[in-house]
């Protein structure tokens, strides 16, 4: 059994760390993708914030530039010629005419010397074009560069915050190729990890999920493997219970033969006597399992009757003022005026001579134990105490105790003989009558059980 929970506990280990370790691989990839993403926005991005700083400033001019159209359908040759007129000059100039940028170039050609690029505003363009595209709050800076002799012209930021930032493509806007655009982005993990949030949710939300269920696995195969543990201990008691009866009715049954031949008639008798004391045992024993075991309050059948509380407590208590086992100093306090209590004899019976019983069983060879009947102070129940000196129960133990086939690790308790169904057969009885048990106890000075039952009260 040890190697199995091994076993489990191993396998169980390997799908959490197999499913925590996927959904790392996989964020890491995310986080990748959201990385190349937003290397790839820069692009797109500067590009449009070049087109709107252009068309800014060409508003500011009063559109004052007029292009020719080419016709692209007359003319094959890669290099055109295309007139140009700003207010009262024209001019000719021959461009690429592959050149997917060519009208933009031409048209900052004829605006630069009239109004020349606007470094800040095409910086601010810049970092709202990647705002459109998801990745706010960036840190971000363009430079205006003279391609020609490769030196910065002007830069929107002269001291950037970092200096791990990623450049984007050199961006040529001029017809001659002499001036420049390049911008900068600070891609922080944070900026990505922002805009992955849902995935980052999504993923904590599995692995929690993953986590509770494989908790809940290893809790019910551990709590049924701790009931199967109980169950075995339960019948190793119940054979050592059974064995004892059984080995002595065997062996005074044998010599019955023998004192028959020799016509010892007293020898049989007390021999007959003795083998059906211990046949009796062994009745008491398989009664008291079924009723043990048969201890749902929703099943149990009472037949309610009067019970006279005087004597039915001191007759409980002479019963055990002379048990053989050990020096019982048993006491009874009658502190109530209530004389009758309805409730099933035998089953109520039962309850309250286990409870007794067992105050004998864990205890010392010397116990002493007080029964108390009184009232609670609440109308129409009696209150019934039971407490003695022995080992007690430890505080870990006493939220179980009525679990049934509980027993506890204790040493002292494991030594005593026990089924592990007394106590859950105690409290299906006293709820099957509408009452409460509770106990208090104190480890190594005693316990007190304490029963309310009502004195009247519809039988189930």
């Amino acid at each position: 059994m040890k190697l199995e929970s091994k076993q489990i506990s191993i396998c169980i280990a390997v799908i959490l760390s197999a499913v925590v370790i996927g959904q790392g691989i996989w964020i890491y990839n995310m986080y990748n993708i959201y990385h190349y993403q937003l290397s790839q926005a820069k692009e797109t991005a500067i590009e449009a914030a070049i087109l709107k700083e252009y068309n800014v400033r060409y508003e500011r001019l009063g559109g004052t530039i007029v292009q020719a159209p080419v016709s692209h359908n007359l003319d094959t040759a890669r290099y055109v010629t295309k007139t140009v007129q700003s207010r009262d000059t024209s001019f000719e100039v021959t461009f690429d005419r592959f050149d997917p940028y060519a009208d933009t170039k031409l048209s900052q050609f004829m605006l630069k010397h009239l109004q020349p690029v606007d470094i800040d505003m095409l910086s601010q363009f810049f970092k709202e074009e990647l705002a459109t595209r998801g990745f706010l709050n960036v840190d971000t800076y363009v430079e205006y560069i003279d391609v020609k002799n490769n030196l910065v012209i002007e830069q929107s930021d002269p001291n950037p915050a970092y200096d791990d930032y990623e450049a984007s493509e050199l961006k040529v806007i001029d017809i001659f190729d002499t001036i420049g655009i390049r911008a900068y982005v600070h891609i922080s993990a944070f900026a990505i990890v922002k805009k992955m949030t849902f995935q980052l949710i999504l993923s904590v939300i599995l692995i929690a999920i993953c986590i509770f269920l494989l908790f809940t696995v290893i809790r019910t195969f551990f709590w049924r493997e701790r009931i199967e543990q109980m169950r075995q201990d339960s019948v190793n008691a119940m054979t050592h219970e059974f064995k004892r009866p059984i080995s002595s009715a065997v062996a005074q049954a044998a010599l019955i033969p023998y004192y028959l031949q020799k016509d010892q008639t007293e020898k049989v008798q007390q021999y007959a006597g003795n083998v059906l004391l211990e046949l009796n045992k062994l009745t008491a024993y398989t009664e008291r399992i079924q009723k043990l075991s048969n201890n749902d309050k929703n099943r149990v059948v009472l037949n309610k009757e009067n019970i006279e509380i005087k004597d039915f407590f001191e007759g409980i208590v002479k019963k055990y003022r002379n048990v053989e086992e050990k020096r019982v100093d048993i006491s009874l306090s009658l502190p109530t005026a209530l004389k009758y209590i309805q409730a099933d004899h035998i089953h109520f019976s039962n309850i309250i001579e286990n409870l007794i019983e067992n105050a004998i069983k864990y205890s010392d060879q010397a116990v002493s134990i007080a029964v108390t009947v009184s009232e609670p102070g609440t109308a129409g129940s009696v209150k019934i105490s039971i407490a003695d000196n022995g080992f007690g129960i430890p505080d870990t133990d006493i939220p179980r105790i009525f679990d049934k086939f509980y027993r506890s690790s204790d040493k002292t308790v494991q030594q005593r003989v026990g089924f592990g169904l007394g106590l859950t057969y105690v409290k299906a009885i006293i709820e099957a009558h509408g009452g409460e048990i509770k106990v208090k106890s104190k480890f190594g000075e005693g316990s007190e059980f304490i029963v309310l039952i009502p004195v009247k009260s519809d039988a189930q």
